[in-house]
């Protein structure tokens, strides 16, 4: 209704120069994966737009009409041209919320290893070490490195292939399978980092 009252005004004008109305267009624009071709989708209650728990899918601009009067823009999803913090562009990567043409899976999963063993449900039992040793069936010390684990896992269940190993560990992690926890928990949260975090 907002979009339709601001365009009035602008047609309004555009009949007394004796030109046409034009319906209002709007861009849905963010971060990828997060929902903008499902939420067109929704909105005409048709699939107008490709849709998928995937980043990549949309990869052209595309107008898609919602009513008489309302055009709405459908776009791949943006990303700032350099993120500054590499922190939040791994944890991006995580997520896969980032086209995975953008980063080395076995990087990610290394960096991903180091985050979670810097929780304070890493360790005891049935932490995330036991849950993480016990899923890709090897011995997790606690002076193994992200990059270590990754080697290990690509030696126990994937050839030596570190690549296909970092994959399959990101896949898990996006599936539940290494359990429910957060990254990144809110500020206020009194979140108190484990002894070995950075």
């Amino acid at each position: 209704d907002v979009a339709l009252l601001v365009s009035k005004e602008v047609n309004d004008k555009r009949r007394a120069k004796g030109l046409q109305p034009r319906p209002v267009r709007t861009a849905v624009i963010g971060y990828p994966n997060v929902g903008k071709s499902a939420l067109i989708n929704r909105l005409t209650k048709t699939k107008a737009c490709a849709s998928a728990p995937r980043p990549g899918v949309t990869r052209n601009l595309r107008w898609v009409r919602i009513g008489g009067d309302l055009d709405l823009l459908d776009s791949p999803g943006v990303l700032p041209p350099r993120l500054s913090d590499q922190r939040s562009a791994a944890r991006l990567a995580m997520a896969n919320d980032i086209g995975e043409a953008s980063y080395l899976a076995s990087n990610v999963s290394a960096q991903l290893f180091e985050e979670m063993s810097a929780l304070p449900g890493w360790l005891g039992a049935g932490g995330l070490r036991d849950v993480m040793a016990k899923r890709f069936k090897i011995k997790i010390d606690d002076d193994v490195t992200g990059e270590d684990f990754v080697v290990m896992v690509a030696e126990k269940a994937c050839s030596d292939d570190q690549e296909r190993a970092g994959v399959r560990i990101l896949n898990d992690f996006r599936s539940g399978a290494l359990g429910s926890f957060c990254l990144e928990p809110p500020p206020d949260s009194g979140y108190r980092k484990h002894p070995r975090a950075d």
